[in-house]
């Protein structure tokens, strides 16, 4: 087959082939089907699934876009038969967070990192699949309280965020039991942890006091409750006290308050001074003053608005199965973290004087876009597209569209 031309041939090219076959590669790796002598391979089924995350868009839909490709229906079965029905949920949590961790970028275990973790909830308007602990209660979204619950361990790398576990939350998950598991994860990948950041949702007394005896800081956002908090958000200028927090189950803690000041200037239509407020933990003292920790807080929650670019490349499904939905939730952070490997691996491999030219560059040229641009058009180049659509009624004259 005659190669295609592309806008760049050659070693200072990167090509749609390129990241198609890393993409697809991976995934047929990691997560193998078995599929060998089959009309089939593992690699096509994984490439509608890749295609289907890349243009957010459902598995249906991209195998009726895609020329030659496995119906949706023959990838369904593949996935049901071949993967879902020999793994359960656990086991399957394990192939996704060994498929997040074959392609990070090197040197993370070269020092302590600054890492965060977060709940992403999905809207789910469905019954459960098999048994109702697979939906997780809210706070109203979307126009539902009943949502697909998933966590993430991760750390902000070059302004983008890289995932480094996740796991699937049941309703009955305690978050202290859901945080360890992520954190042991991440400590399985010889990754150490300089400062951990925790948002609101984590603010209770069996996470805080966990999190007084581990060896690095964790900050964890408090939510403005109690009358006692909120008198404690006052003055002009940030400041550190300690506060407690008690519950009926699990006893109380003390733990050290900071509180930081900013001014809103009209963000989110609100103006005059507003309060943060963070329980700062551990047995490792916090180098920060109060508004760096702030500012650093921010950053790691606020980058990309936090699942903004997971959410850009997670496949669409109205499937009630959970691990189908685990699955696709974690080809979405895998195409996230594909994306910062390879600018990891182009900067690497350009000569050290070049190197902070390249970073601003690829920061300007290869976004999450082009990357899932490449990809799709990589996919499309194997198999080709329908560019017709047969109509199957008479027409009594050509029609003018």
């Amino acid at each position: 087959m005659a190669r295609r031309p592309t806008d760049g041939d050659g070693i200072d090219a990167i090509t749609d082939e390129q990241v198609r076959a890393m993409a697809v590669a991976l995934l047929t790796e990691q997560v193998p089907l078995g599929l060998d002598g089959y009309k089939y391979t593992d690699a096509d089924v994984h490439q509608v699934v890749v295609v289907a995350a890349a243009q957010a868009r459902s598995v249906e839909s991209v195998a009726r876009q895609l020329g030659a490709a496995p119906s949706a229906n023959r990838v369904r079965q593949v996935l049901a038969e071949q993967l879902f029905a020999d793994l359960d949920l656990d086991a399957l949590e394990a192939e996704c967070n060994a498929l997040l961790a074959a392609r990070l970028p090197p040197g993370l275990d070269r020092r302590a990192q600054r890492l965060a973790v977060d709940l992403v909830l999905i809207p789910y308007h469905g019954a459960p699949a098999v048994e109702p602990g697979e939906i997780r209660r809210g706070q109203a979204k979307s126009g539902t309280t009943h949502f697909r619950c998933y966590a993430t361990a991760y750390l902000v790398r070059g302004g983008r965020r890289l995932t480094l576990a996740l796991a699937f939350v049941r309703a009955e998950d305690a978050l202290l039991d859901v945080l360890r598991e992520l954190l042991e994860r991440v400590a399985a990948l010889a990754v150490g942890v300089e400062r951990l950041y925790l948002d609101r949702g984590f603010a209770s007394v069996a996470v805080l006091a966990w999190l007084a005896v581990q060896p690095f800081v964790a900050v964890v956002a408090l939510p403005k409750r109690g009358q006692r908090l909120k008198a404690l958000l006052a003055g002009r200028a940030g400041y550190r006290t300690t506060d407690t927090m008690a519950s009926a189950d699990d006893g109380d803690v003390t733990f050290a308050l900071w509180v930081a000041v900013a001014y809103a200037a009209g963000r989110r239509g609100r103006h005059g001074r507003e309060y943060l407020a963070f329980a700062v933990l551990g047995q490792a003292p916090c180098p920060l003053p109060v508004a760096r920790l702030a500012d650093e807080y921010r950053s790691r929650f606020g980058i990309e608005s936090s699942y903004r670019l997971a959410h850009q490349v997670r496949p669409r499904t109205t499937s009630r199965d959970p691990a189908l939905r685990l699955l696709l939730m974690a080809v979405a952070c895998l195409l996230v973290n594909l994306w910062v490997y390879a600018k990891a691996a182009l900067v690497a491999a350009t000569p050290p004087r070049f190197r902070a030219a390249a970073r601003r560059w690829l920061d300007a040229h290869f976004r999450l876009d082009t990357f899932t641009d490449l990809l799709i058009e990589g996919v499309k180049a194997r198999w080709g597209v329908h560019s017709a659509l047969r109509y199957p009624f008479p027409l009594t004259a050509p029609a003018k569209l």
